[in-house]
């Protein structure tokens, strides 16, 4: 109860942008949720909010999303997550400048360790693989939002914007395996694979 008070506390403070979304529950959960919205002194909208951003907690520390892949293999593919969910002018960015990027630690290191001539699927969040091309091997650092040397990045050769994004469940059909798409980049050890299927997508 203590974690959903503080939750409750900080959705109440805070300012962030609302969307409206729609989803179906069983008739026993919802029961529950309008006698915790009772108990609490909430309205069931925020009640299921704050029971989201509980479970979207709990997501995050089981998948460790706040922690840096740790790799000790190389690898020449890498998807890069482009952090739509905390900003979509970062993508809009990526996208215009051809760079793989990354803010604020750990996750700006992640930058740090492609290697010249590794290519960087960029990935938007509910759309796919959106664009992809060759690293420099050279990171650089610029501010954001008024914080210093926050902004790690790469530039991208030979960088293509995909027509056609590739979602994630082709992602997974083509690799033939699971991959967490919410970290902030992956290393992929079979990548040629969505390579090849980027390349021969592009022929058609």
């Amino acid at each position: 109860m203590s974690k959903i008070a503080q939750l409750i506390g900080e959705k109440k403070s805070g300012s962030a942008k609302l969307v409206a979304s729609t989803v179906r529950i069983s008739s026993e959960t919802h029961s529950f949720v309008e006698e915790l919205a009772d108990q609490l002194g909430l309205s069931k909208q925020e009640t299921l909010a704050v029971l989201i951003d509980d479970g979207i907690s709990a997501a995050r520390e089981a998948l460790q999303l706040d922690e840096p892949e740790e790799s000790t293999t190389q690898c020449s593919f890498h998807l890069l997550n482009t952090n739509k969910r905390n900003s979509v002018e970062d993508t809009r960015r990526m996208l215009t400048e051809g760079i793989a990027a990354a803010f604020y630690a750990p996750w700006k290191y992640s930058i740090n360790r492609i290697k010249k001539g590794d290519i960087v699927f960029l990935y938007e969040n509910g759309i796919g693989v959106v664009a992809y091309g060759r690293a420099s091997g050279e990171t650089q650092v610029r501010d954001y939002n008024g914080d210093a040397d926050e902004f790690h990045y790469q530039a991208l050769s030979n960088f293509s914007i995909l027509q056609t994004p590739i979602r994630a469940n082709e992602i997974r059909k083509v690799l033939s395996g699971s991959i967490v798409f919410l970290r902030t980049m992956v290393s992929i050890a079979d990548g040629h694979k969505l390579l090849a299927e980027i390349e021969s997508r592009n022929l058609a």
